[in-house]
């Protein structure tokens, strides 16, 4: 947002946010400062296919059960007909809200942004210092973190978009300078902040009957990483540019660490960590050639592609998807023309983006879709006050193209061994036990994995935004 980079912010001079694409075309860029307003609007369904039967819900009081050997099972899944209907209050058991099947999901909100943008020239214009922040209004940024895998059960119940939701909150800083080697050649190196946050709470229990008694401080400390970029541009010439760039991965770190201690002087502590709105080391390259270039017109053809390392993808909970169902490298591609008749420029790019994930037909959700974008824009150059000013209105549109799966069911293991790790797990060991008896409705598979026995996603982003620049 702030000038004509569009789609192809790592090719083409796109005003400040070049400090964030693309350094090196900061040199290509007049200098100014710029404040732009952003809509976005995310439209992401996810549907759930119907269960397949009784026969596949984990039984009522399945917290009383064993392993034949007595052991308990790893986790204990809450019962089917309590997750989705609730369960009233008794003289013994306190009540529990329903947690219906994607009644929690997210992807449909609406967000607003403010972006600042700046751009000083120093040497003979040689050098130029860029600033350029993209800030979302209401949430200063928003940390979610759900389970891709039947864990969620315990939260949401849910399935929610991997790449998009939480993520379209997060704060966008960058910071950079390019310089012009020679008439033909730039280069430059910027500079994105990412957070890393350590939350410690240590909570003292006075009677674990009585949890909402308990004694809780907290200590806790945030630091500032960098994540450097850089880039090229080189012009071999008058009509032909090409580009290089380079991004290092990006991310939001937070430790939490939870210190126990009991009224007996029993004292346990545990931890987990999160890894937050994470992207991959990227590599683009792109090329810009002028058709047309006279005294009144030019027409410029833009095109770049951008090779994304998904493979080496971390989810919210600082895992990495399991070997069986690894994420692919991405290669996307875009490409649009720009016109510039006097004070007017005008822009349109087109982008195809696969999406990185397998179809998820084993135990994880991760929920991602092809993405195919279209971006329109304009600019006006003008005078006003002495000084030169720009004006200029952009559209982006995405549609995720859409995306079925169905989940494998795993063999049944009358042991109750876990033998197929990345399929759905069967939370209701087929040896279960209660009372010395075995537990009716253990047999084959049980589970409350939201996404069994299949799911099916797709959407839309919609987004728009004004700008103006003032030169300085």
């Amino acid at each position: 947002m702030g000038g004509e980079g569009g789609l192809q912010g790592r090719a083409y001079p796109g005003g400040s946010s070049s400090a964030y694409f693309n350094p090196a075309l900061l040199t290509d860029s007049p200098a100014g400062f710029t404040l732009g307003f952003l809509v976005l609007s995310e439209q992401i369904g996810v549907s759930l296919d119907r269960r397949l039967g009784p026969s596949f819900d984990v039984p009522n009081g399945v917290q009383q059960a064993t392993h034949a050997n007595g052991d308990e099972f790893s986790n204990y899944p809450l019962p089917t007909g309590v997750l989705q209907k609730g369960r009233t209050a008794t003289t013994f058991v306190p009540a529990l809200g329903a947690r219906p099947r994607q009644a929690a999901g997210t992807g449909h909100d609406t967000y607003t942004y403010e972006s600042v943008g700046l751009i000083a020239k120093l040497f003979r214009q040689r050098v130029a210092l860029g600033f350029y922040a993209l800030v979302p209004n209401g949430n200063f940024s928003k940390l979610d973190a759900p389970y891709a895998d039947e864990r969620e059960q315990y939260f949401s119940n849910s399935l929610h978009p991997e790449l998009y939701a939480d993520r379209m909150t997060a704060v966008s800083i960058a910071a950079g300078a390019g310089f012009a080697v020679t008439d033909k050649l730039s280069l430059g190196l910027s500079a994105t902040i990412g957070l890393h946050a350590g939350v410690g709470a240590p909570v003292y229990v006075v009677d674990a009957s009585k949890l909402q008694n308990i004694l809780l401080t907290l200590d806790s400390n945030v630091n500032i990483s960098i994540s450097p970029h850089f880039g090229f541009s080189y012009r071999p010439t008058d009509r032909l540019r090409l580009t290089g760039t380079v991004h290092t991965p990006q991310k939001v770190e937070l430790d939490a660490s939870f210190t126990f201690l009991l009224a007996t002087g029993v004292s346990q502590a545990s931890g987990v960590s999160f890894l937050l709105d994470y992207v991959p080391w990227q590599f683009g390259a792109g090329a810009a050639y002028d058709v047309v270039k006279n005294g009144k017109d030019t027409v410029t053809l833009v095109g770049s592609g951008l090779l994304g390392l998904w493979s080496n993808y971390m989810d919210r909970h600082d895992e990495s998807p399991v070997s069986a169902y690894p994420w692919a490298d991405t290669l996307t591609g875009a490409a649009g023309i720009r016109y510039a008749r006097g004070p007017v420029g005008s822009f349109v790019d087109v982008q195809y983006q696969p999406t990185p994930v397998p179809l998820q037909t084993g135990r994880t959700n991760y929920v991602d879709n092809d993405r195919l974008g279209f971006d329109f824009g304009a600019d006006y150059t003008f005078r006003a006050l002495d000084t030169g000013m720009h004006f200029g209105a952009q559209i982006q549109t995405y549609y995720l193209i859409p995306r079925h799966q169905w989940k494998l069911i795993p063999p049944t293991s009358p042991d109750g061994r876990l033998r197929t790790p990345a399929l759905v797990r069967d939370e209701v060991p087929d040896d279960a036990v209660a009372d010395g008896a075995p537990f009716a409705g253990a047999a084959g598979l049980q589970t409350n994995n939201p996404g069994f026995p299949g799911f099916g996603s797709s959407g839309w982003i919609l987004g728009g935004g004004l700008y103006l620049s003032i030169d300085i």
